[in-house]
C-alpha cells in the first residue's frame, strides 16, 4: 500500500476567470459575469477530476470598476444548486465576520451541509479595509475596527460551533406518533452566549450538520490571522512563497498548531497558483505570452536598465533577451528591484532569469515579453505556472514532496478551457504518479481533507 503523500486539490470559479487580462482572448468566454452556468459547469469539471472542492470567492464591497471583482454571485446560492449536479465535490463557502452574524451564517452552513450530505467548508475572512467600501454597504451595522476584527472573529467562530454542533443531539427526532412526542425531550440545548461582540441564545433552528466538523479555513499573513489558524482552523489558503522560504513557511505552521495540542498533519496548507497549461511547453508558453501581450507597458524599461545596468532606451523591445543580456554579468540582485518577494525565490536572481527564460516565456523571449512578464509578477496574488502536462505535476509533485504544500487551490486564468486541460491531462498525470486520487476515498468533505474536529 502506497505511502506517499497526495495532494489536495480546489478549484476557483470566478465568472471571467482569474487572470485580469485573459478576458480578452478570442476564446474566452465572459458570459459568467450573468450567465450561472458557466461557473456550474465549473463544478462539474472539478468533479470529474475528483477534485476535493470548488471555491467561489464572495465579496461584500461595491468594485464596479474592477473586472475580477465586478460581480460576485452569493456563494451560499451556487453552493446549494452546484451540490444538486454533483455528488462528491465539496465547497468551500467565504464569510466576514466583520460583517456578517454568526446565527445567520451557521443556520446557511447547517442547511447547506445537510443538502449536499457532509460536503462544506467554511472560509472566515475578517478584512474590513478592502477596496469597494463594504462598511458603506451595510449602514449602520457595527463594524470592528482593525485592533478589534481578530477577537470578534475568535468570538464569531465559537459561537458558529456552538450552533452548529451544541444546539441539537442527533438523535432528536423521536417521532412518537402514538404518544404524541415528536422531538425526544431534552435532545437540545441553549446556547445563552453573550459576548463583547455577540449575544446569541439559541439554540439554532436547524438539525446539526452531516459532518462531526465543518472543516474552517484561514488567509491572512497578520500575526493575530496565523495564531486564529493555528487554533481554530484546519486549512490555511497560503501565499505562496517558493521552494525554500515555502518549506520554511510550512514548518512554522505546522509547529504552531503542534504546539496547541493539535495534530500537525491534520492542518492542511493550500496555496494558490495560476496555471497556463498546453498541449507541449511551447503551446503554453504561447499562450501565457499571448495573455501577457494584453498589457499595456510604459516605464518598465526604464526600471530594466536601472536594475540591469544595461541602458535599453535604444533598444527595440522585439530583441531577443539572450541577445542584449549577458546572464552571467548581472549582479546577483538584478531583478530584487522589479519582483516581489513572493516570486523571488532564490538567493541568486540570476538563476531567477534562467529560469524564467527556460520554463515561463522561453529561451527565445523577447525583452517586450519579459516586460510583460515582469509587469503582471509584480501585483499576482500568486505564481504563474507554465507548461505542459508533465512540467505542472512536476511542479505540484516537487512541491508536495518539499514540504512546501499539501495541496493547491487552482485559479484558471480564463473560462472555458483551462479547467478542462488541467483534468484532462494534468489529473492523469497526478494519478499514474500516485499523489492524487483516482476515486472518491470519502464521502464527506471533512473526510476528503482529513481534517480534524478541533473547535
Amino acid at each position: 500500500m502506497s505511502t506517499r503523500r497526495t495532494l489536495r486539490l480546489g478549484l476557483a470559479a470566478y465568472g471571467t476567470g482569474w487572470d485580469l487580462d485573459a478576458w480578452r482572448l478570442p476564446e474566452a468566454t465572459n458570459a459568467g459575469l450573468r450567465d450561472p452556468s458557466v461557473i456550474l459547469d465549473i463544478a462539474r469539471t472539478a468533479e470529474r477530476g475528483k477534485l476535493d472542492y470548488v471555491f467561489a470567492g464572495s465579496a461584500l464591497g461595491s468594485e464596479p470598476d474592477r473586472l475580477n471583482r465586478i460581480h460576485r454571485w452569493d456563494n451560499f446560492v451556487y453552493a446549494g444548486h452546484a451540490a444538486a449536479i454533483t455528488k462528491n465535490l465539496g465547497f468551500v463557502m467565504s464569510v466576514n465576520s466583520s460583517f456578517e452574524h454568526p446565527y445567520s451564517v451557521a443556520r446557511q452552513l447547517a442547511t447547506l451541509d445537510n443538502f449536499n450530505q457532509g460536503r462544506t467548508a467554511l472560509n472566515v475572512v475578517f478584512g474590513i479595509d478592502r477596496d469597494g467600501d463594504p462598511v458603506g454597504n451595510f449602514g449602520r451595522n457595527p463594524v470592528p475596527t482593525e485592533e478589534t476584527k481578530y477577537a470578534r472573529a475568535r468570538e464569531f467562530t465559537d459561537v458558529v460551533n456552538r450552533l452548529l454542533y451544541d444546539s441539537w443531539d442527533h438523535d432528536f427526532l423521536l417521532d412518537d406518533k402514538a404518544g404524541g412526542t415528536l422531538v425526544r425531550p431534552g435532545s437540545w440545548h441553549q446556547t445563552d452566549f453573550s459576548g463583547e461582540h455577540f449575544e446569541v441564545r439559541g439554540p439554532l433552528n436547524v438539525p446539526p450538520p452531516v459532518q462531526s466538523h465543518i472543516p474552517i479555513v484561514q488567509v491572512g499573513l497578520s500575526e493575530e490571522s496565523l495564531r486564529y489558524g493555528a487554533d481554530l482552523a484546519q486549512l490555511r489558503f497560503s501565499p505562496y512563497f517558493g521552494i525554500s522560504r515555502g518549506k520554511e513557511e510550512y514548518r512554522r505552521l505546522k509547529e504552531r498548531v503542534a504546539a496547541g495540542g493539535r495534530d500537525p498533519e491534520k492542518f492542511k496548507i493550500i496555496p494558490g497558483i495560476t496555471f497556463h497549461l498546453g498541449g507541449t511547453a511551447r503551446e503554453a508558453r504561447a499562450k501565457f505570452n499571448e495573455i501577457n501581450a494584453l498589457q499595456l507597458t510604459q516605464a518598465l524599461p526604464a526600471a530594466f536598465s536601472r536594475a540591469l545596468g544595461i541602458d535599453l532606451s535604444r533598444v527595440r523591445d522585439s530583441e531577443r533577451v539572450l541577445s542584449v543580456v549577458d546572464i552571467d554579468k548581472l549582479p546577483d540582485d538584478a531583478l530584487s528591484p522589479l519582483l516581489s518577494d513572493r516570486v523571488l525565490d532564490t538567493a541568486d536572481d540570476r538563476e531567477l532569469l534562467r529560469r524564467i527564460l527556460g520554463t515561463q516565456i522561453g529561451e527565445d523571449a523577447t525583452l517586450r515579453e519579459l516586460y510583460h512578464y515582469v509587469q503582471r509578477a509584480r501585483h499576482a496574488q500568486q505564481p504563474a505556472v507554465v507548461g505542459d502536462a508533465k512540467a505542472i505535476a512536476d511542479w505540484l509533485e516537487e512541491n508536495l514532496e518539499e514540504e512546501v504544500l499539501d495541496g493547491v487551490q487552482l485559479f484558471p486564468p480564463y473560462h472555458r478551457g483551462p479547467a478542462d486541460l488541467f483534468v484532462d491531462l494534468v489529473v492523469p498525470e497526478l494519478q499514474r504518479r500516485g499523489i492524487f486520487r483516482t476515486e472518491y476515498e470519502a464521502p464527506t468533505l471533512q473526510g476528503l481533507l482529513d481534517t480534524d474536529d478541533t473547535y
